[in-house]
């Protein structure tokens, strides 16, 4: 079974895994405004799956994501 938390809970317990974690709730927000782990919504709440966050973190960001259409992306230099 999942481990569905709030992004305030997930956090409190990374934190306890790791008290030296530089993710922040911020970043775990826009996690879930990019789909980029499965959440639930309840209300105006969403519940994230806890153990697909510590995946995404373990596995990192390899390669550069898309910008959705329409918005400007960033040009490297």
């Amino acid at each position: 079974m999942a481990r569905m938390r709030y992004p305030e809970q997930a956090l409190e317990l990374l934190k306890q895994e790791d008290p030296e974690t530089q993710v922040t709730l911020n970043f775990i927000r826009s996690l879930l405004k990019r789909d980029a782990i499965p959440y639930v919504k309840i209300g105006r709440r969403h519940l994230l799956n806890y153990d697909a966050l510590v995946e995404y973190l373990a596995k990192g960001n390899t390669q550069e994501e898309a910008a959705p259409l329409g918005a400007i992306r960033r040009v490297k230099v």
